[in-house]
């Protein structure tokens, strides 16, 4: 059986990248991935294992016979580009959140709401939850489906990356200003990032900022039903480069103590238990590097109450949970 071509469309951006390397790392051939992005991205040459993909500038021919184009490019660029891969019969995984509230659409969190995909929909269009959603879900649903949850908040600290490679850019750029004594300049952030917290992320409307609006939206598809939480978040982006942590408190449907927690915790493999504070041991960002799992930890309980910290490689998770998807769909050609 040969392999399926994917297509990567914003290669040259922090989650294309990513998206690339998780192909590598999977071992599929260079031979049957693509990857595209703008004339600014066009000729970079991205590492794979001993080889090396080239990035080509994108152009709707370049799908042709593709397997699973993967979206990894703003809303307004992957709408267009979804319909060409659909009149081309390619199944398409967005990133974008363009198709976040289709109802035609499925909204996917791997390890949560799999079974989704098991049914009936309209056309060849995935959308994959945000990264945000992803960890937040992901953590809790463990809990959720052995005690019950009532009501969860998150605090979502993020990353210069939830802005890109000019997030990233920025941020360096910020700080060797301050360190030299300049006024930075504001080209990407609201306010001045590097030695400092900016307490929302995304414009903010009706009280609410856009990751925050995003998380929500997205969970009550990936959890609705009558037995839907109470939701409450606040997002904060904060000086480090990548990664994104979550600061969770949890109501559960009844009494648990931190051992029942941690148990059940440690027995999802989509999770790493990180949970030693007496030792210093709990989950950071520095140390999701490129590991798609979700590690958690600082455990503590009080009654139906659990807290705890969870944190990911936000643009890794969201690769590797694009590629479960893509080869999933690709299998059932």
């Amino acid at each position: 059986m040969s392999e399926p071509i994917i297509a990567v469309i914003g290669a040259s951006g922090v989650v294309g990248r990513q998206i690339v390397q998780a192909l590598s790392l999977r071992d599929h051939p260079s031979e049957d991935v693509r990857a595209f992005a703008s004339e600014r991205g066009a000729g970079e040459e991205l590492d794979y294992g001993d080889e090396g993909v080239v990035i080509e500038k994108y152009a709707d021919e370049g799908l042709r016979g593709a397997s699973v184009a993967v979206l990894a490019v703003p809303k307004d660029v992957a709408k267009p580009i979804a319909e060409v891969a659909q009149r081309l019969g390619v199944w398409t995984i967005d990133l974008s959140g363009a198709f976040r509230v289709d109802e035609n659409v499925p909204l996917v969190v791997p390890g949560v709401n799999d079974g989704v995909l098991d049914r009936s929909f309209s056309g060849r269009i995935v959308s994959l939850a945000h990264a945000s959603t992803q960890a937040f879900t992901r953590a809790l649903e463990p809990l959720r489906a052995a005690f019950g949850l009532t009501f969860a908040d998150a605090t979502v600290l993020c990353g210069a990356a939830s802005y890109g490679n000019a997030g990233v850019a920025h941020l360096s750029k910020q700080a060797a200003e301050l360190m030299n004594g300049k006024d930075p300049d504001l080209e990407v952030f609201p306010h001045r990032l590097a030695f400092n917290v900016i307490p929302a992320v995304g414009p903010i409307e009706n009280g609410i900022a856009q990751l925050e609006k995003t998380l929500l939206i997205e969970t009550a598809r990936v959890w609705g039903g009558e037995k839907m939480p109470a939701l409450t978040t606040t997002s904060v982006l904060v000086p480090t480069y990548h990664g994104l942590t979550l600061v969770l408190s949890a109501h559960l449907g009844r009494r648990v103590d931190a051992d029942g927690v941690r148990a059940t915790l440690k027995g999802d493999s989509g999770l790493k238990l990180l949970d030693e504070p007496t030792e210093n041991v709990y989950p950071m960002p520095m140390l999701t590097t490129d590991d798609a799992a979700i590690h958690v930890g600082r455990i503590r309980t009080h009654g139906e109450r659990v807290q705890l910290v969870a944190a990911t490689d936000n643009a890794f998770r969201t690769a590797d949970s694009a590629l479960d998807i893509a080869f999933e769909l690709a299998d059932r050609e």
